[in-house]
C-alpha cells in the first residue's frame, strides 16, 4: 500500500518532479562550474583512466553493448580507482577539492531540495495545499540547510559501505560468478540503499511535521518508521531494485529518465511511510483522504501503556 499510495501522490504532484529537476540541474551546474576551474586537469585524468580501463565504446549503443556486466563493472572500478590515484598523486590539494565538491557540497545541495519537496508534500498531504518551490525554498532555507548539513555527514558511512560492496563485487574474478554478478549487482546495492533509507525515512518528515530541531527529529522519525520497519524496508528495497534493474536493462540513457522520477518518488515515499506509521490521515489526491491505522493498532501491546 505504501508503494501504491506514493505512486498516487506522485501522479497528483507531478509538477514537483519538474521543479526538483530544474533545481537539480542548477545544483549540478554550480558544482560543475566550481570543478571547471581545474577543467583541463580533471579531463586529462578522466580520459586517461577511461582508456586504461579499456572502456571506450562501452556506452555507444545498447545496454552494455556487447560487454558482459562483469567486464563493465571491473572496467568502471579500475577507471574510478585510476582517476583518483592520478589526481591525488599529481596534486593532493586539487584531489581534496574535488572530493569536497562531489561528496559533500553536491549531496548537501540535493538534501536541501529533498527538504523543500518534503515541506511541499506536507502541505498537500495535510490540507491539499499547493506551494511554490521557490517560496518554500526561501522560507525554509535556515532549517533545510541545518538538515542537509547533518544528513550529508550522516550518510557518508552508508555511502562508503555501498561503494565498498560494489568494489568487492568487482574484484571477484570467477567465470561462474560472472553469470551471477548481474543479480548480485542489482540486489546487494538495493538492500544497502533500502537499509539506509529505512533509518533516514522519518528524519525530514518528523522535523517538518513536529517543528523540532534536526537532532530531536532523528529520534522521532526512527521511532515512527520502525513501527512498520519491515514494510518500509521491503518497499524501499523494491523501489531501489526497480531503479537499478531498469538502468541495467535499458542502459545509460534510461538513467536520464529514471533519476528525475525516482528521486521525488523516494521523497514522497518517505512522507507516506511517516504519515502511515503515525496513523495520520492524509490526501493521496485532491478527492481522496486516506485513513491509516491508529497508533494503538500499530504499536505492540507492551507499548500500549505509553499511549495517552
Amino acid at each position: 500500500m505504501m508503494f501504491k499510495n506514493s505512486a498516487r501522490l506522485l501522479c497528483a504532484n507531478f509538477d514537483k518532479v519538474w521543479k526538483l529537476l530544474v533545481y537539480h540541474i542548477l545544483c549540478f551546474a554550480l558544482c560543475f562550474g566550481l570543478l571547471a576551474i581545474f577543467y583541463d586537469f580533471f579531463v586529462s585524468y578522466i580520459v586517461s583512466a577511461w582508456e586504461n580501463a579499456a572502456l571506450s565504446g562501452v556506452f555507444a549503443n545498447g545496454t552494455f553493448y556487447g560487454y558482459s556486466v562483469a567486464d563493465v563493472l571491473h572496467g568502471l572500478t579500475h577507471a574510478v580507482w585510476g582517476f583518483f590515484a592520478g589526481i591525488f598523486t599529481a596534486n593532493v590539494g586539487i584531489g581534496i577539492y574535488f572530493c569536497l565538491i562531489v561528496f559533500y557540497l553536491l549531496p548537501f545541495l540535493l538534501n536541501i531540495g529533498k527538504y523543500v519537496v518534503d515541506e511541499m508534500m506536507y502541505g498537500f498531504m495535510a490540507s491539499a495545499q499547493k506551494q511554490s518551490f521557490t517560496g518554500t525554498f526561501l522560507r525554509t532555507l535556515g532549517r533545510s540547510t541545518q538538515f542537509a548539513s547533518i544528513k550529508t555527514l550522516f550518510a557518508i558511512p552508508f555511502n562508503a559501505l555501498i561503494v565498498a560492496s560494489m568494489f568487492g563485487l568487482s574484484v571477484i574474478q570467477n567465470d561462474i560468478f560472472a553469470y551471477i554478478l548481474p543479480l548480485a549487482f542489482a540486489i546487494i546495492p538495493a538492500l544497502l540503499f533500502a537499509f539506509k533509507q529505512t533509518f533516514n525515512a522519518g528524519w525530514a518528515p518528523a522535523m517538518i511535521v513536529y517543528d523540532v530541531n534536526v537532532f530531536k527529529a532523528f529520534g522521532i522519525g526512527q521511532r515512527a518508521i520502525l513501527r512498520r520497519g519491515a514494510r518500509v524496508f521491503s518497499t524501499a528495497f523494491v523501489i531501489c531494485l526497480l531503479a537499478i534493474v531498469l538502468s541495467l536493462i535499458l542502459g545509460v540513457y534510461a538513467i536520464i529518465i529514471i533519476l528525475p522520477i525516482i528521486l521525488p518518488f523516494s521523497h514522497i515515499f518517505e512522507m507516506t511511510a511517516f504519515f502511515s506509521s503515525q496513523g495520520m490521515r492524509f490526501y493521496v489526491d485532491l478527492d481522496t483522504i486516506l485513513t491509516p491505522k491508529k497508533l494503538e493498532e500499530v504499536d505492540k501491546i507492551e507499548k500500549a501503556k505509553f499511549i495517552l
